[in-house]
């Protein structure tokens, strides 16, 4: 008897109000300041076999590694070994010449430590192929985070603006999107000389944008 009267009382009380189901985008950016100076550099040589080049890089990366690692608060790595024939075309083919070349990276947050860092591995002969800020890992997080919060805040005010527009109440978000976070691409740096350089270089940072999108259906009743 009590489900007959339950199911008597759903059915006068007839269909609920529609809702209305209204769908919304919205995106921030914040201007974060680089905190971490990356420097590319390479050793270079050539010689009559490639044995006698890669001898002459690995004495080369060798030293640059020993001076690096002895610089507080900077990462070191090692990138791409290559060595090839260098094609001369006034030289016979068994005469051409080899050439070998390895990378080396460096990071840091403090840039005039790095930066002289960089230059004395240039008088000690390797080149600069990049130099220049980015940010850390830690601060495009904390930046994305707060670009995030900045998107989501302002797709509830525009929610609630077109409620009172429709004359309805906002009741809730339904499917929220956040967009894909964007794979880091490192900030352009400028190339810089190959020679030694009696000063170490420059590398002036400037302030870049995160941005962040969010969307939704938003329930308005």
């Amino acid at each position: 008897m009590r489900a007959v009267t339950l199911i008597l009382g759903i059915l006068l009380a007839g269909p609920a109000a529609a809702d209305t189901l209204l769908h919304l985008s919205e995106s921030a950016r914040v201007m974060v300041h680089p905190d971490e100076l990356a420097a590319s550099l390479r050793a270079e040589a050539v010689a009559a076999t490639a044995a006698e080049a890669q001898t002459q890089v690995n004495a080369a990366m060798a030293g640059a590694l020993a001076l690096a690692h002895q610089v507080a608060g900077v990462s070191v790595t090692t990138g791409f070994y290559t060595v090839w024939p260098q094609t001369e075309p006034a030289r016979p083919a068994e005469q051409q010449p080899w050439r070998a070349s390895q990378t080396l990276e460096l990071r840091g947050g403090n840039g005039a430590v790095l930066l002289t860092l960089v230059g004395a591995l240039q008088q000690s002969g390797l080149a600069v192929s990049q130099l220049g800020w980015q940010m850390a890992a830690k601060t495009a997080r904390h930046a994305r985070a707060e670009a995030t919060r900045q998107a989501l805040s302002g797709l509830r005010a525009r929610a609630e603006e077109a409620a009172g527009v429709l004359g309805l109440h906002f009741d809730s978000f339904r499917e929220v999107r956040l967009d894909d976070a964007p794979r880091p691409h490192p900030m352009p740096m400028r190339a810089m000389a190959a020679s030694p350089a009696a000063a170490p270089p420059s590398a002036e940072a400037e302030d870049v944008p995160v941005e962040a999108g969010v969307e939704a259906d938003v329930v308005l009743k």
